[in-house]
């Protein structure tokens, strides 16, 4: 029986030996040099210079406070939660201890694409009037914050808690509709540039802020406001001059501005604060390796950085998004990192072509002004359409009813009655089909 059992320790020290040796090789595995570099990329945070306008943003919802309150109140905003060293005070700003925070009303909003938002507001305006009363002083902050050159956050992400404080980002889509409200109650000039500093103020969230959700944004605004310029000004005469701030708006998407890299750079370090304190709780080392799961990460997201993406955008061609990296030797010894990062990865490829379908949606409103403006019948006109209202892959068609010119849409639908087709018309719709139509 002793032998038995004296066996029965060596095989178990044995197979104890064994699983450590194991667990070390699976340790040193080496990680794919393509992870190396896209951590690098990710890594290497994009210099940005101008006007930041996080403290305007983060205090969005507060009237009656000028620049420097609001800068102040950011800056007490960031002090308090870098005291909180585990992140556990929700990341709110203080002053809503002191000040009427406004809310997004459910009224307000067209949907969750804002197509065809004039025609709602046309429909049942009194809806809207009710919806944005007392929200002019946010109109007007929302105008303001479209002055801005970039959105980058102080807050510096934890690994407890919530990972980063983020903004009341509902409130930055509740002028789409005031706009049209405008429009239908008479006053175009003001709807007009309206809808154009809401454009520019999602050209430039979408390449200037710190976090994807910030440049989904951006690009829902993008798509929006020029919907509604495009809904506006078919009604118009072709040759109206259009307010000033539309000249600049209204032009063609650079590749840089629809660049999630600087993004895409924050997602990471929030990725890499979860990281580092997952590893540091009891028994983590064993399961997590730190190394090895950032450059998962990295894997996940490097594909928005780099001379590749930029060509993609160049090209408006779909952005190289690699596939979720597979499990290899290296999970033996990580397993949560490699779980984790499983999880998170096929969220990412859905977001690569939003900014890629709000540049292709200004290049439609200027399609349809330039097309406008022509003698003959946009079929004949199309073939000769400058060239920086195409794109080499997408060049606008006219669609079946002959009323509007149009792309494919890129990016996955958002809801089940999603258009695969952007659109704008070229001809205004009358009312008969319009009510039809919604």
């Amino acid at each position: 029986m002793l032998k038995i059992l004296r066996g029965l320790g060596w095989t178990l020290a044995g197979l104890l030996v064994l699983a450590i040796v194991v667990w070390c090789a699976s340790r040193m595995w080496p990680v794919p040099e393509s992870r190396l570099q896209a951590q690098q990329r990710l890594e290497a945070r994009l210099p940005a210079t101008g006007h930041n306008g996080y403290a305007l943003l983060w205090t969005l919802p507060f009237d009656d406070l000028d620049a420097r309150q609001r800068e102040q109140a950011l800056a007490e905003d960031v002090r308090r939660w870098e005291a909180d060293l585990r992140g556990s005070s929700g990341g709110q700003t203080h002053l809503v201890a002191n000040h009427s925070e406004l809310h997004l009303r459910p009224g307000a909003s067209c949907g969750p694409t804002t197509s065809g938002c004039l025609a709602q507001v046309r429909v049942d305006p009194q809806r809207f009037v009710e919806a944005h009363a007392g929200h002019q002083q946010l109109h007007a902050r929302l105008d303001q914050l479209a002055e801005a050159d970039y959105f980058v956050s102080p807050f510096q992400p934890k690994g407890e808690g919530i990972l980063v404080p983020l903004p009341t980002y509902g409130l930055v889509m509740d002028a789409t509709s005031a706009r049209a409200l405008a429009y239908v109650q008479g006053d175009i000039d003001g709807a007009l540039r309206g809808a154009c500093r809401g454009l520019q103020l999602g050209r430039r969230l979408v390449p200037g802020s710190s976090y994807l959700v910030e440049s989904i944004i951006g690009a829902s605004l993008v798509q929006a406001n020029a919907q509604l310029l495009a809904d506006m000004l078919v009604e118009l005469p072709a040759d109206r001059p259009l307010p000033a701030e539309c000249e600049q708006a209204m032009q063609p998407l650079r590749a840089e501005e629809q660049s999630l890299c600087r993004a895409m750079q924050g997602e990471y370090a929030m990725s890499r604060a979860a990281i580092e304190s997952s590893a540091q709780e009891s028994g983590g080392v064993l399961v997590l390796d730190r190394s090895s799961t950032l450059a998962r990460v990295a894997g996940n997201l490097g594909w928005a950085c780099g001379a590749a993406a930029m060509a993609a955008l160049e090209a408006d061609r779909p952005l190289p998004v690699q596939a979720p990296p597979q499990r290899d030797f290296g999970c033996l010894s990580n397993v949560m990192g490699c779980v984790l990062t499983e999880i998170a990865a096929p969220a990412y490829p859905a977001y690569s072509s939003r900014s890629q379908d709000a540049a292709a949606m200004v290049r439609l409103l200027g399609a349809q002004r330039w097309l406008r403006q022509q003698t003959d019948d946009p079929a004949e006109a199309l073939p000769r359409l400058p060239v920086q209202f195409r794109s080499p892959v997408r060049a606008p068609q006219l669609a079946a009813d002959g009323r509007h010119v149009q792309v494919a849409r890129r990016s996955p639908a958002r809801s089940a009655d999603e258009n695969p087709w952007l659109s704008v018309p070229l001809q205004k719709e009358s009312a008969s089909t319009a009510a039809g139509r919604d």
